[in-house]
């Protein structure tokens, strides 16, 4: 066990606070060390003869210790603490001291405990037993943990030691000390007590201009001045990175793809991917003739470098760092634009393709991030006040040959490897702490996120990729939280997704869904609109049945959604007048204050119907408004056909009502037509009808106002 030299700086001269200090470490049960104090020829401070003293004239500071320490330090380690703090536990050195022996390392830091106010506060960076401290990780430490402000109970190997430059500020010590570090660990062990006061806090974050958080920045500097040209190939190289959860994503964007790029290649990069979902993008392909479609699988020796990234912060699959390989699962593709599965384009790609990335290794637009920071007048918790310059890197322009020349990919991986357990965004934290100020600067059209229009509002004619974060158009609620230009945005999606559904042949039959706003005018149509629009099925056709009293409101929303659906306004007193209009092969009856709970839910309908049921019924939850309370029914899920009118006692809760069936257009005219009136509708129909189905799983949510 290595001997370890323990220096206290004194700046108080304060007899009962040396004392504290000094009791601490003779209650140690690792005796090997030696003491060297640190102090003012003006301070009075009786001082023990087993404690070596060395006083200063003027003022005493850190460099001034770290030179003296250089000097006289007799350990294998050294430490340093301030006269006022103390030692956190009596077999504290000794556990440290094992730490750093049993690892090998030539510097060590311990977890930080702060006393205030009577009160002990334990600094804990949890990141496990044993976690390393290099060039990586070490600037997003300092910003998040408070150990790593100063060099206070830090255990600095004496080779390390004399290789410092000595200096004043611990922050700028502990930095320098960490880059010429053969090995840097973070402990396990608790070991140094800070006696928190006014004039003793734990230091803030500074900045320094010579700090860097990679190496990207010089390696930029050197290509541009060998004068590095990039070659830009003739036909414009896309690629995916999808697995099974996301290739039902898949069609709106490909169909995007195709709609506005004359030719291109598309990648599909995947690890795990489906015998059935194979085949689905080989004959999906067969639709794009523009689009070159390549399945390209991610082999299990490039995998392994991403599989060991910590993902307890960001609960992300692994799979987002995929992007991060694309320069090693591409070897003969020179320049991608890469896109994450939840962007749209809206115009040609060529520009983009076009653009010179200036000797850099990829080409980035802004995330909304720093508006949300600069908004709420704070800093990037992983960049502080540098946060202006994050990217969002859900579209990358990459030169993947550059990449490959620099390795810089698996330098990426270092990053997240070192730095993931602090991570908010993922590989997107990985690609900013590694490229920070060294990659091109995309205009915001490139990857407009559906969040900028809040700060930064562009017109959709404006915009190249439409990137649908946090406003997801295949979320449920999502329209309720929309603004005018995000709901155009979301709109924008469903119709492309409906219009690639058509190409597709997807859905060959309409459903006309009838939603009933005769009642309740003042009701939320933007909540009962938003489960319709957001469903997988898409060839619908919406028929809004009023009185003629809308709100201003209800109006002008259903103004800005006329555009992109296929919607009608049927002023009209009775329901029949509506069936009349409907011109799907099925109509769906919907109630204003009612809503559809699951994006698949009219296409299991369509199913059951198509198996040749022309009346389709679910269960339903409950919305009790006097309550406020949810009710539902764990239910086995399955389909009963009726075939016996008798039967329909058992079911009165879900066929009880026109409200939530899919019934055949056709008997629904005839019914309707009939003159019944609306409440024995249900009855005739029940009646008429040649098979009737239940879904028996609530598919839907009703709401009683009374």
């Amino acid at each position: 066990m290595p001997k370890v030299t323990i220096v206290i700086m004194d700046t108080t001269g304060k007899q009962a606070d040396l004392a504290k200090c000094l009791d601490s470490i003779s209650k140690q049960t690792y005796s090997d060390y030696e003491l060297l104090l640190v102090n003012s020829e003006e301070s009075s401070l009786a001082v023990p003869p087993s404690v070596t003293q060395y006083e200063l004239s003027g003022q005493v500071d850190l460099a001034k210790t770290i030179t003296l320490a250089k000097q006289h330090a007799n350990g294998q380690f050294v430490t340093f603490m301030q006269a006022r703090d103390f030692i956190f536990g009596d077999d504290a050195l000794a556990n440290c001291l094992q730490e750093v022996d049993k690892r090998d390392v030539d510097l060590g830091m311990a977890n930080l405990v702060s006393l205030a106010d009577g009160n002990f506060y334990l600094s804990d960076h949890h990141l496990g037993n044993y976690g390393l401290i290099n060039t990586n990780n070490l600037i997003p430490y300092m910003r998040f943990y408070r150990a790593f402000r100063n060099i206070w109970g830090l255990f600095i190997n004496k080779e390390l030691l004399e290789k410092l430059a000595a200096q004043n500020q611990g922050q700028r010590v502990l930095y320098q000390a960490v880059h010429l570090a053969k090995k840097a660990i973070i402990m396990q062990s608790k070991f140094y007590c800070l006696v928190e006061a006014a004039d003793n806090q734990v230091e803030p974050f500074r900045w320094q201009t010579d700090y860097e958080y990679s190496e990207a920045k010089r390696l930029v500097s050197e290509i541009r001045a060998r004068g590095y040209q990039a070659q830009i190939p003739k036909v414009i190289n896309v690629a995916l990175c999808i697995d099974d959860n996301l290739v039902k994503r898949l069609v709106p964007l490909i169909y995007s793809l195709a709609k506005n790029n004359r030719e291109l290649n598309l990648y599909l990069v995947y690890y795990r991917l489906s015998s059935s979902n194979k085949d689905y993008l080989r004959q999906l392909a067969t639709n794009f003739s523009n689009l070159n479609f390549h399945l390209r699988k991610l082999t299990k020796e490039l995998h392994q470098f991403i599989e060991p990234i910590n993902l307890s912060k960001t609960k992300l699959p692994v799979a987002t760092y995929t992007r991060v390989l694309l320069p090693h699962i591409l070897p003969e593709v020179k320049r991608i634009i890469y896109l994450d599965t939840d962007t749209q384009v809206l115009a040609s790609l060529e520009e983009l393709w076009q653009t010179d990335l200036e000797g850099n290794f990829l080409g980035a637009a802004g995330d909304n991030a720093p508006y949300i920071h600069r908004e709420l007048g704070t800093w990037h918790s992983m960049f502080g006040d540098q946060g202006d310059n994050y990217f969002n890197s859900g579209v990358l322009l990459m030169d993947l040959e550059l990449m490959r020349q620099y390795h810089v990919a698996f330098k990426v991986i270092k990053e997240a490897l070192d730095t993931a357990q602090i991570f908010v965004q993922a590989d997107q934290d990985a690609h900013n702490l590694y490229y920070y100020d060294a990659y091109k600067r995309l205009d915001l059209k490139y990857n407009y996120g559906s969040p900028l229009f809040e700060y930064e509002p562009y017109p959709l004619e404006a915009i190249t990729i439409l990137h649908h974060y946090v406003y997801k158009p295949w979320k449920d609620g999502v329209l309720e939280e929309a603004d005018s230009l995000v709901l155009a945005a979301l709109n924008t999606y469903y119709q492309a997704k409906r219009e690639a559904d058509e190409l597709l042949g997807k859905w060959p039959d309409k459903i006309s869904v009838i939603v009933d706003l005769r009642q309740n005018e003042r009701a939320n149509l933007k909540r009962c609109l938003g489960g319709l629009l957001y469903q997988s099925y898409t060839n619908l056709e919406i028929l809004v049945l009023t009185k003629g009293t809308l709100t201003k409101q209800q109006a002008e929303f259903l103004a800005e959604l006329q555009p992109y659906h296929r919607l009608e306004i049927v002023e009209a007193s009775q329901l029949k007048e509506a069936v009349a209009k409907a011109s799907g092969a099925y109509v769906y009856f919907l109630n204003i204050n009612d809503l559809l709970l699951k994006e698949d839910v009219l296409a299991k309908f369509y199913q059951v119907a198509n198996k040749g049921a022309d009346l389709v019924a679910s269960d339903y939850q409950r919305f009790d408004c006097q309550t406020s309370k949810f009710y539902w029914i764990n239910k086995d899920k399955q389909v009963i056909f009726l075939r016996s009118n008798d039967l329909a006692s058992n079911y009165q809760r879900e066929l009880g009502e026109l409200t939530g069936w899919l019934v055949q257009t056709s008997l629904a005219k005839e019914c309707l037509a009939s003159g019944v009136s609306e409440q024995l509708a249900a009855k005739l129909l029940r009646q008429e009808a040649k098979q009737v189905a239940v879904i028996s799983e609530q598919l839907w949510l009703k709401t009683f106002n009374k």
